[in-house]
């Protein structure tokens, strides 16, 4: 049932421990694990063109490089089979859209982003793809694992 499990990451401690629930998983369930990290360009609409192009774009996209790179370093550990990618966009369009293209099994990520700003019950980004995926979402609450 679990065959593919998509971590949605952000680098953030919380995303880690979610992390560690979806390799989980894949290895109860002989899964295989893709990390996804979206760059969140709407918050860069706002700069200069020659701000965006050069220096806060590349080092957006290198944290997202590092955010995979540590699932990657927990799937490895696990004996987990693993993929990994970096996109651009708003980032719950992005994981629902991945997730249903990719023909994912189930979403895992965790229940609060890189922020901390606690909502009511859910970070913005997790309350988004949960309301609006059609593939399963496992939310890793803050405490947990």
């Amino acid at each position: 049932m679990f065959e593919k499990i998509l971590i949605a990451t952000d680098g953030s401690e919380h995303s880690e421990r979610a992390a560690r629930a979806g390799v989980e998983l894949a290895k109860l369930a002989c899964g295989t694990v893709t990390a996804l990290y979206v760059v969140d360009i709407s918050k860069m609409s706002h700069l200069p063109d020659d701000m965006l192009l050069f220096s806060i774009r590349d080092i957006l996209n290198r944290e997202g490089k590092e955010a995979v790179s540590d699932v990657e370093k927990l799937a490895k550990e696990a004996g987990v089979a693993f993929e990994k990618t970096v996109k651009e966009g708003n980032p719950g369009e992005e994981i629902i859209d991945y997730a249903k293209d990719a023909g994912m099994s189930v979403i895992v990520m965790g229940s609060v982003g890189r922020t901390g700003l606690d909502k009511f019950l859910l970070g913005s980004v997790a309350e988004k793809v949960v309301r609006n995926s059609k593939v399963p979402v496992l939310t890793v609450p803050k405490g947990a694992i």
